[in-house]
């Protein structure tokens, strides 16, 4: 099987993010009793809204994704609606198959 180097690099790329992921959530683990780590959720909320905006950055810099936008949210807006509507469909099915009729419901 050949891999070109840009596979290659790409799942380097991956590796070396699920080992980060996988880092912290030792680390995590680790000091989750340490006297002071809650307030590092707190600071999430506010890393999330800086990457969000450095990610905008990125793009509004990028004159390919500039010039496709329009295509690209297109593209984004049914990719989300057929996953919502599958999501409802499977959470439907689901209801229906297991929880319909239980004890204490009284909707049919």
């Amino acid at each position: 099987m050949d891999v070109t180097l840009k596979e290659h690099t790409f799942a380097n790329a991956m590796l070396k993010i699920m080992a980060i992921m996988f880092a912290g959530i030792a680390l995590g683990y680790l000091v989750r009793e340490v006297r002071g780590v809650e307030r590092v959720a707190s600071t999430t909320m506010l890393t999330i809204i800086l990457l969000l905006f450095v990610m905008g950055c990125e793009i509004g810099g990028n004159p390919r994704i500039v010039e496709n936008l329009t295509s690209l949210g297109v593209e984004a807006l049914l990719l989300s609606v057929a996953a919502t509507l599958g999501s409802v469909l499977m959470a439907w099915v689901v209801y229906r198959h297991f929880f319909r009729g239980k004890e204490g419901d009284d909707a049919k």
